[in-house]
């Protein structure tokens, strides 16, 4: 442990103030007894606005710290302009630059003994110390990056960063907002910040529109509850195929899974679509899944939902009053779903009247899905055809859901002309609920003017 003669000379340390980061160092002790300067250890990476603190013994007399201590550049050899302070009852000397020092730049803060005391004491010996200030970030291009909407991209956590001496080095970026991929085409910009660097970093993205063709599966699509049974009353799957053929239908939307297990009512739907679906696309047919929704265990049933989009061709979210008040769980399936699937064609049926089940997170299965399927049941409603349809658009439009409609229609218990009414509408696709329950007047409707249910 280093100290000064007693009564004759002031004690100093140097310590560094800059994020609490302290290095403490002694000017002198009792076995020297010459008064040669003493050199301190070289500190580096010093910031180049670097408030030195020296810490002394005594109260300083700040006419002769003002005169006594300096910083001198390496280079040229000149002295920096500095200011200098006191505090802590004028023990301490704050030593700062009256500008910030060059970057990657080499100094000498030096004490001459001539510093007094309050109590006209001297200094036993100068001392000094090197500095070398850290490389500074003097550039970080903007960046440009494209995407289509949906893809999995998110912000980068590093950019290149250029520094004084010329080279280039990786530093981390914080970014002001983040980005949802699903937003509308358009470009977005973003700004970073970047520590040392006192310019702001713009990131623009542009969104260009999806690659994903959500109109290959806007047709007439029949639903189909349970599979295996629909086989087995038509006497076997070739049979059921040629009867939808027959149906003028090439498109159907098979039961997957109830929530987030492959069965439900002692039906395994997972395993008899996987046993059939090739039997439907061999002939020729898009084949969707869809599932009655739960989200209790939401990361099983995304992932559940996620086998089913690698198995077919589109996925339908089935949200009923099981999901209602789920706002929270409805967003994190579907954030796992686009986050591994960003390309999926997935759609939503709901009820029909969304004034009616507002605890229904229709805004979130909007914002995450490329069409919907509202379940226009206007029979079992016991609604008019008109009243249910205008009603149901009326809502959607109110509660600003978007994406293209392609309603759900009852095949049983409804009049042939409600058929016909319905086909004035024009909507570019519908739904079949179901095979399962497929009415005598439904086939005839079909039979005298086709599957398209359009005018």
């Amino acid at each position: 442990m280093f100290k000064l003669l007693k009564n004759i000379l002031i004690f100093a340390v140097v310590i560094l103030v800059y994020q609490l980061n302290y290095c403490n160092f002694v000017l002198a002790d009792d076995s020297v007894l010459n008064s040669e300067s003493q050199q301190y250890i070289t500190q580096d990476n010093v910031p180049v606005d670097k408030k030195w603190t020296i810490k002394f013994n005594e109260p300083v007399d700040l006419s002769s710290a003002q005169a006594s201590v300096k910083i001198i550049d390496k280079k040229t050899n000149g002295q920096v302009p500095i200011d200098i302070s006191l505090s802590n009852n004028d023990s301490y000397v704050n030593v700062s630059p009256k500008e910030p020092y060059s970057s990657n730049s080499e100094y000498t803060l030096s004490v001459t003994d001539n510093l007094k005391s309050k109590y006209n004491r001297s200094l036993k010996s100068s001392f000094s110390m090197d500095f070398k200030t850290i490389l500074q970030i003097t550039n970080v291009n903007d960046l440009n990056v494209s995407i289509s909407q949906g893809d999995n991209y998110v912000l980068p956590d590093i950019v290149t960063a250029t520094m004084s001496d010329g080279s280039v080095k990786q530093v981390g970026v914080v970014w002001n907002k983040n980005i949802n991929t699903e937003d509308s085409p358009g470009t977005y910009v973003y700004e970073g910040n970047v520590t040392g660097y006192d310019k702001p970093v713009n990131l623009n993205v542009t969104i260009k529109p999806s690659n994903k063709d959500v109109e290959a599966v806007a047709s007439t699509s029949m639903w189909i509850w349970q599979l295996q049974s629909q086989v087995d009353a038509y006497g076997g799957i070739d049979n059921l195929i040629a009867k939808l053929k027959s149906m003028g239908i090439n498109n159907v939307c098979i039961k997957y899974n109830e929530g987030s297990s492959p069965s439900g009512g002692g039906t395994n739907f997972r395993d008899d679509f996987l046993k059939y679906v090739g039997n439907f696309k061999q002939a020729g047919f898009i084949v969707g899944t869809w599932g009655y929704n739960y989200f209790n265990y939401p990361e099983d049933e995304a992932n559940l939902i996620i086998e089913a989009l690698n198995n077919s061709d589109y996925y339908v979210f089935d949200a009923e009053d099981a999901v209602s008040g789920k706002t929270q769980q409805a967003e994190q399936v579907c954030q796992i779903i686009r986050n591994k699937c960003p390309n999926a064609i997935i759609g939503y049926t709901s009820f029909p009247i969304a004034s009616y089940h507002q605890d229904i997170p229709y805004s979130v299965f909007n914002e995450y899905c490329d069409f919907s399927a509202p379940q226009c049941y206007w029979g079992d409603m016991q609604w008019s055809v008109a009243s249910c349809l205008n009603k149901m658009v009326q809502d959607y439009k109110t509660y600003g859901l978007d994406k293209p409609i392609y309603p759900i229609i009852q095949t049983y218990n409804v009049d042939y002309g409600d058929y016909s009414t319905y086909s004035g509408y024009d909507f570019k696709a519908t739904g079949l609920w179901s095979l399962d329950n497929i009415g005598s007047t439904f086939m005839q409707f079909i039979n005298d003017m086709g599957s398209k249910f359009s005018s």
